[in-house]
């Protein structure tokens, strides 16, 4: 019979992924892990596996973080425009904050990982494709509804739109100024209204 876990898993993995954040994978220890989770060694790797497997499991958690952010933006517009503009406003707050300057996980996971680690890229590429996809449906639907211009077709101004993002994000880690923050995501939503 194993044994139940006797710790608050969601609160762990949260911890963890601080860690990572702030230290990237390859900076962080086991004792980072240990110190930051209050979990022994042991625990860690019974619980989890190995550290590369705690690593995975904090970005399934931020993946689902994220998207509650993109899920609420989409519940909130009117138009696959507003959706859009909506996505990149909904992260302004965390940009603006301390947090922020810690840019993306996702993308500092990119930026280590993507070129060390064949499952990393794996679920990199998916959650791309995923985001990659949410655009590609609202613009083809903006165009439809004539909100989003047909200059280019969906998909190219999909991969747009998602380095638009990427770079948005990157520009907040030493960019606090809501102003400029706020002309980058109106100079995007120019391009494809």
């Amino acid at each position: 019979m194993s044994r139940l876990e006797e710790f608050n898993r969601e609160f762990a993995v949260r911890q963890a992924m601080d860690v990572f954040w702030e230290k990237g994978y390859n900076g962080t220890s086991i004792q980072d892990l240990v110190d930051a989770t209050g979990l022994n060694r042991s625990s860690i790797y019974n619980s989890f596996g190995s550290k590369l497997k705690l690593y995975k499991t904090t970005l399934q958690f931020y993946q689902k973080e994220s998207g509650g952010l993109f899920q609420k933006a989409l519940l909130n517009a009117n138009d696959p425009l507003e959706a859009i503009r909506l996505i990149f406003e909904s992260f302004l707050p965390q940009i603006l904050s301390k947090e922020g300057d810690k840019g993306c996980y996702a993308m500092n996971c990119k930026s280590e990982m993507a070129n060390q680690e064949g499952d990393i890229r794996k679920w990199l590429l998916a959650n791309q494709e995923n985001t990659l996809d949410i655009f590609n449906e609202l613009i083809k639907e903006g165009q439809q509804q004539k909100v989003i211009n047909a200059k280019e077709d969906s998909i190219t101004y999909a991969y747009f739109i998602f380095n638009a993002f990427q770079g948005f994000r990157m520009t907040g880690i030493l960019v606090k100024d809501s102003k400029i923050l706020e002309t980058i995501i109106n100079n995007t939503i120019k391009v494809i209204e």
